[in-house]
């Protein structure tokens, strides 16, 4: 397996980690701006969820993107004798 695509699997799996371990930010204190913890902490990893779902299409795009480049550059591709 590409080491790329497990880095993106971890990238993944951080966001839902973060969102599905509920005993570690279900709490009212600290607030913030007049918000409980419980909302702001989810507030938080909203854009930090994005930027990792981001680099991981971004990883495994460039993964696939090399062999559609062969073809389109003319490039003789693996064929397989029947």
């Amino acid at each position: 397996m590409d080491n790329k695509k497990i880095v993106a699997g971890i990238l993944i799996l951080i966001p839902f980690v973060a969102y599905f371990i509920l005993p570690l930010y279900n709490s009212q204190y600290p607030e913030a701006f007049g918000l409980p913890f419980f909302y702001w902490y989810q507030i938080i990893w909203l854009p930090i969820s994005g930027i990792m779902f981001y680099i991981a299409a971004v990883l495994i795009d460039r993964g696939g993107s090399a062999a559609k480049g062969r073809k389109r550059a003319g490039r003789p591709t693996k064929r397989v004798a029947k």
